[in-house]
């Protein structure tokens, strides 16, 4: 029987787990830097304080990029782990950056996931019925 080499389970779940402490880093790390803000923006009322504000609020948006692009890659390392038989366990991320999945995006406006798996899937057509 010819089977293809399965991942080391603990590779694919330490992968998983760390890129899920990275999420919640970067989230919280996200939330002081909007903090910051706040307050640069209370202290310093003029035009100048209202540019730094704007500047601090735009890497407050990055780094809630970031952490949703390291939840995402830590819910694709758990679902590799599991496809090869292994409970995945779900993973639990920042508020609002949960339902971010991997895969294709559709042609549409919407650049809706269609699909959890990861890499390329090759199209096969069923098996002929028996002519007779």
């Amino acid at each position: 029987m010819n089977r293809s080499p399965q991942p080391d389970d603990d590779v694919a779940r330490q992968a998983a787990r760390w890129y899920d402490g990275l999420a919640e880093v970067l989230s919280d790390v996200g939330r002081r830097v909007a903090q910051l803000g706040e307050q640069v923006a209370g202290d310093w009322p003029d035009t100048h304080g209202r540019e730094w504000a704007d500047r601090i609020a735009e890497v407050g948006g990055a780094l809630r990029r970031e952490s949703a692009a390291a939840q995402e890659l830590a819910e694709a390392h758990a679902r590799q782990a599991g496809q090869y038989g292994f409970p995945a366990a779900p993973l639990t991320g920042p508020a609002g950056f949960v339902g971010r999945r991997t895969g294709a995006r559709l042609a549409g406006t919407e650049a809706e996931r269609v699909d959890d798996e990861r890499g390329m899937q090759i199209a096969e057509l069923p098996p002929t019925p028996p002519s007779g």
